[in-house]
């Protein structure tokens, strides 16, 4: 509840009414009427008061977010959905995250973790596809003629190559779900950071 929130992080930063709306550029009377609940905040509001208290505007408007590990678990699962195709394990998380992450517990920061770590993911399989596509053509056209032996080779390259990028994936998903299951520390490594 938010006059509950702002009446914390007002106490805890140590400020009176009086000093919290001279910090904020409003009135006394309207962190009164806030706190006791008679008005609702504006986003100016909002934004003036997280400012003076050195607090995100999502830290004054959410006082208590619901403690749902079933939901932090979930997104690591769907993340395993890389497996039926590569862009699902962004999609599914996505999709998740984006309807549960101001309501759930820390499944903001798990939510951009695994969307991170699946884009980068995808990145390198298709920057790989490419690599060995161009590759492929460029020995095949060197080859005046290919043997059973040759595209065997090729074959097992490429087998090998992609076969080792989704072991890697299915090992940091499933390791992560673990992570998330005894409530411990996940880490998705590589990641570049798409959503901040």
């Amino acid at each position: 509840m938010f006059t509950e929130n702002l009446k914390y992080h007002r106490i805890n930063s140590g400020l009176s009414q009086e000093k919290l709306a001279e910090i904020a550029g409003i009135s006394v009377r309207t962190i009164q009427r806030l706190e006791g609940g008679d008005t609702e905040p504006r986003g100016d509001t909002v934004i003036r008061l997280s400012k003076a208290l050195e607090i995100s505007p999502e830290d004054l408007l959410q006082y208590k977010k619901q403690e749902d590990r079933s939901y932090l678990k979930a997104i690591c699962i769907s993340s395993l959905s890389f497996l039926f195709f590569p862009i699902l394990g962004i999609l599914i998380p996505f999709i998740i995250w984006i309807v549960k992450k101001e309501k759930v517990k820390d499944l903001n920061l798990i939510g951009k973790q695994v969307i991170n770590f699946q884009i980068t993911w995808n990145i390198m399989l298709f920057l790989g596809l490419i690599i060995y596509s161009l590759w492929y053509f460029s020995s095949i056209t060197a080859t005046s003629e290919i043997s059973f032996s040759i595209a065997n080779r090729y074959i097992i390259i490429f087998c090998t190559s992609f076969g080792l990028i989704y072991l890697y994936n299915l090992f940091a998903s499933l390791s992560n779900l673990y992570f998330v299951w005894s409530n411990k520390k996940i880490s998705y490594k590589p990641s570049l950071r798409f959503i901040k």
